[in-house]
């Protein structure tokens, strides 16, 4: 019956087709429905977060940008009336990300894009950038002078003093 009335008007049975390919792109788009569902999409990024979110302390938040890493960190080890905030701030950056190398599979690491640090003090902002095969390699070495090369090579850091 229902095949009958669709067959005799192809103009309804056209729009039916038009409208269900609408809403399928504005779920998508929208995500919202069962049509978008993206913790069912397994990146390697989300894998890099739940096996660091285990050893993270408080005042640090990971989460995914798509395939990127974004660490986000509330600096409260630095008192604010040091003398030397750059070494020190820079020092906490290369720690942190050791700390990030260390504590994730090293596979799942290097396969996220990018990673972007965001490390917050009362007087400035410090956001580094860099990719994931890049902080694999901070696991292993050892010298401060390797590390240091390794990340004025590699990462991207921009300064902001408040």
């Amino acid at each position: 019956m229902l095949w009958n009335s669709l067959m005799k008007n192809p103009v309804l049975t056209v729009g039916i087709v038009l409208f269900g390919m609408f809403i399928y792109q504005v779920a998508n788009k929208e995500r919202w429905g069962i049509f978008a569902n993206k913790k069912l999409v397994s990146t390697s990024c989300r894998a890099v977060v739940i096996q660091v979110a285990k050893r993270l302390p408080g005042n640090w938040n990971a989460f995914c940008e798509g395939n990127n890493l974004a660490v986000e960190i509330d600096e409260i080890a630095i008192p604010p009336e040091t003398k030397n905030l750059d070494a020190l701030m820079y020092r906490q950056l290369a720690n942190h990300m050791s700390f990030i190398a260390r504590v994730s599979h090293t596979d799942m690491l290097e396969k996220v894009d990018f990673v972007r640090f965001r490390l917050t003090h009362q007087k400035m902002v410090i956001n580094a950038v860099t990719e994931g095969k890049f902080i694999v390699k901070l696991a292993t070495l050892e010298s401060p002078e390797h590390i240091m090369t390794h990340l004025k090579s590699t990462v991207q850091v921009k300064q902001t003093v408040k």
